[in-house]
């Protein structure tokens, strides 16, 4: 097996990115205060330090599971710089705030598909009522084109994040009532009955190719389709589409 090695620019990277000194990076991982100095300046940094500088480097996740579990090793104004840093790349989008708002409310107690469903039917509701979209980004689906909001759903499922954070403050009241009403409504149907209905409505929503070569639904599909639910259902507001929810599924049972 290739033994694991970083770059000094790999390094460089890391310590901007997570906005951590090179002397506390030393501290957190328990070396001697000049280790990572000597690792930008070219002495080759292997083994165990090598793998974890790569694991950070490439999961925020694990960085920031670390630095919680260590942080007593540097100082507070230190860990407290880092730790906004990391929260600022694990939210650099209104998709991710919205997703981690998701898993904050629910306790993480919250399946990646239901996190999914939740994004797609809130901004949905979002374009159909006030033709505002919740966010710019638009819905990729996954290779099977079975899970709106794919990018995440891999994520989630591939990462399991347990760690959470305080979401308070990542988008306006507004955005939070939208996403915690679509949620509460979502959680009177199990993943079969929505699967079911997400998939009915696909067969109405005009598709287009991502970047990759994949599919996604446009955020002018959705606007289509869910503005006219708003106005065949009469749907004034959020609450109103529980009727919505509640007879197609009934719809699906006989």
């Amino acid at each position: 097996m290739k033994p694991c090695t970083i770059s000094p620019e790999e390094i460089e990277k890391l310590l901007s990115r997570y906005a951590i000194g090179k002397k506390p990076l030393a501290r957190l991982l328990g070396l001697g205060e000049t280790t990572i100095l000597r690792y930008v300046k070219g002495v080759p940094a292997e083994g165990f330090v090598a793998e974890m500088l790569e694991l950070f480097l490439r999961e925020p996740l694990t960085y920031l599971s670390y630095l919680r579990a260590h942080e007593d090793r540097i100082s507070r104004v230190a860990a407290k710089k880092s730790m906004a840093a990391v929260k600022g790349i694990l939210t650099a989008t209104k998709l991710q705030k919205a997703s981690w708002y998701l898993l904050s409310i629910s306790g993480g107690d919250i399946s990646p598909y239901l996190v999914c469903e939740t994004l797609y039917y809130a901004q949905g509701i979002s374009l159909g009522l006030w033709e505002r979209p919740l966010f710019t980004e638009e819905c990729d689906l996954t290779e099977a084109g079975d899970v709106p909001y794919g990018s995440v759903y891999e994520f989630l499922r591939l990462e399991r994040p347990k760690l959470l954070f305080d979401a308070c403050g990542l988008l306006s009241r507004e955005e939070e009532q939208l996403l915690s009403g679509v949620y509460a409504l979502l959680q009177h149907y199990g993943a079969a009955e929505l699967r079911a209905l997400f998939a009915q409505e696909d067969a109405y929503l005009r598709k287009a190719r991502t970047e990759r070569g994949g599919r996604k639904l446009t955020n002018a599909s959705l606007t289509t389709y869910f503005s006219k639910l708003a106005v065949t259902g009469q749907f004034l507001q959020v609450e109103d589409f529980e009727r919505y929810f509640f007879e197609r599924c009934r719809r699906k049972k006989r």
